[in-house]
């Protein structure tokens, strides 16, 4: 199977672009206009310059993490209640507290109206991940949409909740380091300039402490600037080998001793088993699941490593045997999805392994930032404290030098 970039006129008569696999050019076009649609054009393969730039602007819709679960939950409620899917648009997009919101839903609502689907008006907008939207079109199908949309708005809340807990648990560290950097700073370019006429013609008799500060004092605006160009030569250097097939090969042997990749990892593997088990319970099968899950991952690693999971589905192989093969995955994990495959209940399964994947994630977490704030504040103390150590050791010896 091919993934082909389609650009096609819809049955209300607008322009649109679509991305669906198919075995070859005809069996997509075939598709396109068993759904109404009539294409345009059909390529494959990677975007050529034209293509870039063709594509459409993504204006900021106003639709975080967060606020995409907050519609979901809202959505499920009102729909469960009763209330048909255009209402509950239109009721959402009156009580959306900001303008962008409330103009992409009114869209939606348009759309919706104008007899397309809500998947089809959702995937149109662009406000929800495309797996999100492959459920609610294979929900459409099946007639269960409020029950996915109550699974996909606990797994956004879910998702939101880590977010959240990880930005706080960071929080302090991070003001221990900007507070760091400012008193450094402070020291160096207002406290030890105070003092260098005091030092001056003696540099060379001072201790060693005294000589790095005072050094450090007079390049500082060398060293951030040599630093920051550094950091950013590395950082493009690593985005440019990343782009090559081979390089980027080789760069995922070293991931793992790097640190805070397992852990990743580890996060990564929860949230690939919890997505499997949303798509699997509402009817998504399982090899169109996992490009829907690769689109879902921040990681690229894993979205190639899943792309050759998805050859080996297609080609007969088991979803256990072919992550093992790729070994990407946590062993844990593969395991139980073994188990879920060979009971018949691998969503059931994939659920249960996300649930102690990330209770384990969590745990490790926790540790890493109990240990990380008590350093944090023992790196400031010890910077300011070699700062003020040098300042005063110097002062001493100039005292010893009259003497």
């Amino acid at each position: 199977m091919t993934r082909y970039r389609c650009e096609v006129v819809t049955a209300a008569g607008r322009l649109d672009r679509l991305e669906i696999e198919a075995p070859s050019p005809y069996a997509a076009t075939v598709q396109l206009m068993a759904e109404g649609a009539t294409p345009l054009s059909i390529r494959s393969g990677a975007l050529n310059w034209v293509e870039r730039l063709n594509q459409p602007v993504m204006l900021s819709r106003g639709f975080g993490v967060a606020a995409q679960a907050l519609l979901l939950t809202q959505l499920a409620a009102l729909v469960r209640a009763g209330l048909p899917v255009d209402r509950s648009l239109d009721l959402l997009a009156d009580q959306a507290f900001k303008r962008a919101q409330r103009m992409t839903l009114h869209r939606v609502v348009k759309d919706v109206r104008a007899g397309d689907g809500l998947a089809q008006a959702f995937e149109r907008a662009g406000i929800l991940p495309a797996w999100v939207v492959g459920v609610l079109r294979s929900a459409e199908r099946s007639g269960g949409l409020a029950p996915a949309l109550t699974s996909l708005a606990v797994r956004l809340n879910d998702l939101t909740r880590t977010r959240r807990e990880l930005a706080s648990a960071l929080t302090y560290p991070m003001a221990v380091l900007v507070a760091t950097f400012l008193a450094l700073g402070l020291v160096l370019l207002v406290v030890v300039p105070q003092f260098e006429p005091v030092f001056a013609g003696q540099e060379n008799r001072l201790p060693w402490l005294t000589q790095a500060v005072l050094w450090l004092s007079d390049h500082a605006a060398s060293v951030v600037i040599g630093g920051g160009t550094a950091a950013l030569g590395s950082m493009m250097a690593l985005v440019i080998v990343r782009r090559v097939p081979a390089s980027a090969r080789r760069l995922e042997r070293v991931y793992r001793y790097v640190p805070g990749m397992r852990l990743r990892d580890q996060y990564l593997a929860a949230q690939f088993s919890g997505l499997l088990a949303t798509l699997l319970t509402n009817g998504m099968p399982l090899v169109r699941s996992l490009p829907l899950i690769a689109k879902g991952l921040s990681s690229r690693r894993w979205q190639r490593h899943l792309q050759s999971v998805e050859t080996t589905l297609k080609q007969g192989g088991a979803l256990s045997s072919a992550l093992l093969k790729e070994s990407f995955v946590p062993v844990t994990l593969v395991r139980l999805l073994e188990v879920g495959e060979r009971t018949g209940k691998l969503a059931e399964t994939a659920l249960e392994a996300s649930r102690i994947i990330d209770e384990a994630a969590r745990a490790r977490m926790q540790r890493i930032i109990s240990l990380a704030n008590p350093l944090a504040i023992m790196s400031l103390g010890a910077v300011v404290a070699a700062l003020v150590a040098g300042v005063m050791l110097g002062i001493f010896a100039i005292g010893d030098f009259a003497g």
